[in-house]
C-alpha cells in the first residue's frame, strides 16, 4: 500500500504455467489472414442473406457495401428532395398561422355578383390522376366551391386517415389553404374524448366519467349496434343501452331539435339538484353529470379559432338532457335538449367566436355523443379524422342508413381517404389483391350511400425497413399503390399517388436525414414540415385541377 505499481502490457497467450509473448509479424499475418477470410465469405454470401426462419435473416456485407456509406441512389434521391423543397420552402415553421384571413360571410348581396375564379396554385410535382382522365369524378366538389349559393352554406370535407394525420397533419395546411380561399372558419369536426393524448387544433379536457366508444380497432359488447356515425365512435358519461329503434329510417325533424316541453326528469333537473320527492312521494331517478372543455394550444393557427357556430350530432337516449355552454365563466346558453331515439343535432350561435368553450351536461342517461362540428357559419369546413393503426376498410362495419343521414346533414362534398400504410409491413404480393378488394368494397359503399360526394384515395408514402445496414422501400409497397389506384379508378375516384410525390423508391432515408428532418426516425411517419410539404404537393394538385375544371366549365 502507498508503494508505486508499473503495469506492462504486451501480448500474451497464458497456459498454465508457460508464457508465450507474440511477435508483432504474427500479429499483422493473423489480422491479414482474418481479413482475407471476410472477404471470401463477402465474395460468396448470397446478396439476399440466408433465411434462418420466417422472421429472421442472415446478411453479410459486400465489399462494396463496407466501402460506401450511403444508400443506393441516394445522390439520386437528395437531388429530388432539394428541388422539392425549393419550390416549397415558404411551409416550414408553420407560418401559415400569421397570414389567414378572417372566415368569409357569403351574404346576399355578394351572390349577385359572384364568379368563381381560378386559385393560384404551386408547382404541380404529382398530378391528380382521374379515373380515364376525366373531371366528372371531382364535379361535386369543384361545383360546390365555385357555387355562391352552395358557399353561402357550409360545405364539409372529411379528411380519413391513419396515424399519418394525426395532429392535424396535412389537414391543417389544407384547411388553411382552402378556408383561406373559399372562406369557412374552425377546427371541423372534433369528438367528446380523443383516442390518444396528442397534439390537436383544439384540446379537450373531459370529466372523468366519459368513456369513447369505437368500431375500430375493436368494438364495445357493451355496445348493441353499428351506429357509429362520420367519426367512426361515439363518446358517453353513462353505461350504453341498447337502442330502441329497430329499423334504421331517420325521423324527420333531426335539425336543431329543442325540448318543447320538459319531461319529469328534465323538470327535476331544473328545479332540484338535491334529490327531491315527486308528488307521488317516489324518489327521482339519479342524476349524471358531466363536462367538457375546448382549448386551443399556442400553435393553433387564427382560421381554426375562429368557431361562429357549434353544432352537437347526439342520438339514443329516451330523455331530455340539459345542457349549459360556457365561454370561460360567462354562460352562454343554457338548454334542455330533446331526447332522440336516432340521432339529432343541437345547433348554437356565436356572436363572438369563444376562446375558452365549456360545456356541462346533466341527464340521467347520457346521449352519445357522436361529435362537435365546430365551424363558422358559411365556406368550407375541414375535418381531421385520425383513426391509428386502420387500413381504410371500416366503413362497411358501420350501419349504412346512419352514415348516410349523418353525411346529408353534414353536407359532406369531398371526402380523402389516406390509408394503406397500416398494409404494407404485413401484406405479401399475392394478399395484395385481397386488400385491393376490401378497399375497393369501402369506395363502393360510400358511393353509393352519398352519391353527392366526391372521393379522392390518397395511397401511402414511401416506408423503409432496415435490410441488413440499408433501409430499402418494403417490397410490396409499389404494388400496394397500384391496389388502391386501381380501386380508385374502378369506382370512379380520384387518386394522389404520395410515394411517388416524395421521390419513389428508397425516398424516405434522404427526408429523414435532411435538415431540418422532414420524416421521424421511424421511417413512417412525417415531421411537420414534412407534412405540410406533402399537404402543399396535394393542394397544388388539387387545386390544378379546379382550375381546369373552371376552364372547361
Amino acid at each position: 500500500m502507498g508503494g508505486k505499481h508499473q503495469f506492462v502490457f504486451r501480448p500474451l497467450f497464458v497456459k498454465h504455467n508457460y508464457i508465450l509473448q507474440v511477435k508483432p509479424s504474427n500479429v499483422l499475418w493473423f489480422v491479414l489472414a482474418v481479413l482475407a477470410g471476410l472477404a471470401i465469405i463477402s465474395a460468396v454470401f448470397p446478396d439476399k442473406g440466408i433465411e434462418i426462419n420466417k422472421n429472421t435473416t442472415l446478411y453479410f456485407p459486400s465489399i462494396a457495401d463496407i466501402l460506401s456509406s450511403k444508400n443506393k441512389n441516394s445522390d439520386a434521391k437528395d437531388s429530388v428532395l432539394a428541388e422539392i423543397i425549393e419550390s416549397n420552402k415558404d411551409v416550414f415553421n408553420d407560418t401559415l398561422a400569421d397570414i389567414i384571413e378572417p372566415e368569409k360571410e357569403y351574404i346576399d348581396s355578394t351572390l349577385l355578383n359572384f364568379k368563381a375564379k381560378p386559385v393560384k396554385a404551386g408547382t404541380i410535382k404529382q398530378l391528380l390522376e382521374l379515373p380515364n382522365n376525366n373531371l366528372e369524378c371531382l364535379k361535386k366538389i369543384f361545383d360546390a366551391l365555385s357555387s355562391g349559393n352552395e358557399l353561402q352554406k357550409t360545405i364539409r370535407i372529411l379528411h380519413y386517415g391513419d396515424s399519418q394525420i394525426e395532429t392535424d397533419r396535412i389537414t391543417g395546411y389544407l384547411r388553411a389553404q382552402i378556408q383561406a380561399q373559399f372562406g369557412g372558419s374552425g377546427p371541423g369536426l372534433v369528438p367528446a374524448k380523443t383516442a390518444y393524448d396528442y397534439k390537436s387544433p383544439v384540446g379537450i379536457k373531459n370529466s372523468e366519467n366519459w368513456k369513447r366508444y369505437t368500431i375500430f380497432p375493436k368494438t364495445d359488447t357493451a355496445v348493441k349496434h353499428y351506429r357509429y356515425g362520420a367519426l367512426a365512435s361515439f363518446c358517453m358519461f353513462t353505461q350504453p343501452r341498447k337502442p330502441a329503434q329497430k329499423n334504421n329510417a331517420a325521423p324527420t325533424n333531426i335539425i336543431d331539435s329543442l325540448a318543447t316541453e320538459d319531461t319529469t326528469v328534465v323538470t327535476a333537473l331544473i328545479n332540484s339538484a338535491t334529490n327531491a320527492i315527486t308528488p307521488e312521494n317516489k324518489k327521482l331517478p339519479e342524476i349524471h353529470n358531466a363536462s367538457l372543455k375546448f382549448e386551443y394550444p399556442q400553435y393553433s393557427r387564427a382560421n381554426t379559432r375562429n368557431v361562429k357556430q357549434c353544432k352537437m350530432y347526439y342520438g339514443n337516449c329516451k330523455e331530455n338532457f340539459l345542457v349549459k355552454v360556457f365561454d370561460g365563466e360567462t354562460m352562454l346558453f343554457s338548454d334542455s335538449v330533446k331526447a332522440s331515439e336516432y340521432y339529432s343535432i343541437k345547433k348554437w350561435n356565436f356572436e363572438t367566436a369563444p376562446q375558452n368553450l365549456r360545456m356541462e351536461f346533466s341527464a340521467t342517461e347520457s346521449p352519445e355523443i357522436y361529435c362537435f362540428a365546430m365551424d363558422g357559419r358559411s365556406g368550407v369546413a375541414v375535418d381531421n379524422v385520425a383513426l391509428r393503426g386502420c387500413s381504410g376498410t371500416i366503413f362497411t362495419q358501420m350501419n349504412s342508413e346512419f352514415l348516410k343521414n349523418m353525411y346529408s346533414d353534414m353536407n359532406v362534398k369531398l371526402a380523402i381517404l389516406q390509408f394503406g400504410g397500416n398494409t404494407v409491413p404485413y401484406l405479401t404480393k399475392e394478399s395484395v389483391k385481397n386488400y385491393k378488394s376490401m378497399f375497393s368494397a369501402q369506395l363502393r359503399l360510400l358511393r353509393r350511400i352519398r352519391p353527392d360526394m366526391s372521393i379522392i384515395v390518397i395511397g401511402p408514402a414511401d416506408m423503409s425497413t432496415k435490410v441488413a445496414d440499408e433501409y430499402q422501400t418494403y417490397e410490396v409497397l409499389p404494388d400496394v399503390v397500384e391496389a388502391m389506384r386501381q380501386a380508385a379508378f374502378a369506382n370512379g375516384c380520384a387518386f394522389w399517388d404520395m410515394y411517388s410525390a416524395m421521390g419513389g423508391e428508397n425516398s424516405m432515408p434522404s427526408w429523414v436525414f435532411n435538415e431540418p428532418a422532414l420524416a421521424e426516425k421511424d421511417f413512417v411517419h412525417f415531421t411537420p414540415n414534412g407534412a405540410n410539404i406533402m399537404a402543399k404537393m396535394f393542394y397544388s394538385a388539387l387545386i390544378g385541377r379546379y382550375n381546369e375544371y373552371l376552364n372547361k366549365k
